[in-house]
């Protein structure tokens, strides 16, 4: 039998530094990132949405090019 991993089953470490210092880390279930908008599901089912433009640095852990 295989072991089938499906996206939602881990975790990521969302971390934020916005323009004004304020720093925040959510963790999520999944992340989509664009150009100017990052989406993510939160652990417990919300969705948040972060233009960008007010965002002065951010971080995901792990990133997507890491071995489980």
């Amino acid at each position: 039998m295989k072991n089938i991993i499906d996206e939602t089953d881990k975790d990521f470490i969302i971390s934020i530094r916005w323009l004004d210092g304020y720093f925040e880390s959510f963790r999520a279930r999944q992340i989509r990132i664009s150009e100017s908008l990052m989406w993510f599901r939160l652990k417990n089912g919300n969705n948040r949405n972060i233009p960008l433009i007010n965002v002065r640095w951010y971080s995901v852990y792990p990133e997507s090019h890491e071995e489980n």
